[in-house]
């Protein structure tokens, strides 16, 4: 019974750490937005996007030979995934702007210092979860890594921690997962 509360209070303090993690990159991203509406730095982004727009060009040589449909297509596939838009039409090409090229940097900027912040209080308060997914693997698991430097796993724990609750709360979903199948089986 030690053992799982032990477990859980670590469950507990990992998923409030990501909570933490998140609050205060949203936190930092308010202060970011109002600094940039302050000093108007809308002409940087406008000025990246410019050059970005011009390196995309010379590199897309290729789609001078494709149809108009298809490059829309492609465009819009990379648009659904980078801003989560799922209605495009077909016949509007994307556009890149100061605004995507914004938030797109603000949004890669943000999971980088996450993941940093989470490694950071991985190693301060020593946080493992990787040690319970490995301490329910028994000797015949074959498609678990055995990873033998604690440091290397406090890294991981706070890499996780760092991508937010919810990539903490579905790898503790996958170690309850595999508890519950290794109490069916009886591996």
């Amino acid at each position: 019974m030690d053992v799982i509360l032990k477990v859980t209070v670590l469950f507990t303090l990992v998923l409030a750490l990501a909570f933490l993690i998140e609050r205060l990159l949203e936190i930092l991203k308010a202060i970011y937005d109002l600094l940039d509406s302050r000093f108007n730095w809308h002409a940087f982004w406008t000025k990246r996007a410019a050059k970005i727009a011009k390196k995309l060009e010379q590199k897309l040589k290729t789609f001078e030979y494709a149809r108009h449909q298809q490059v829309v297509r492609v465009f819009n596939r990379f648009q659904s995934l980078l801003l989560n838009k799922k209605d495009h039409p077909d016949h509007e090409f994307p556009v890149l702007s100061g605004d995507l090229v914004r938030s797109i940097t603000i949004s890669v900027i943000s999971k980088v210092f996450g993941m940093a912040f989470g490694v950071a209080l991985a190693f301060w308060m020593k946080l493992d979860l990787i040690v319970i997914w490995q301490g329910g693997a028994g000797d015949k698991a074959v498609w678990d890594i055995m990873i033998q430097s604690q440091s290397l796993r406090w890294a991981i724990t706070g890499i996780i921690m760092g991508l937010g609750a919810g990539p903490v709360h579905q790898f503790i979903r996958l170690i309850e997962k595999k508890r519950k199948f290794r109490e069916q089986t009886g591996v």
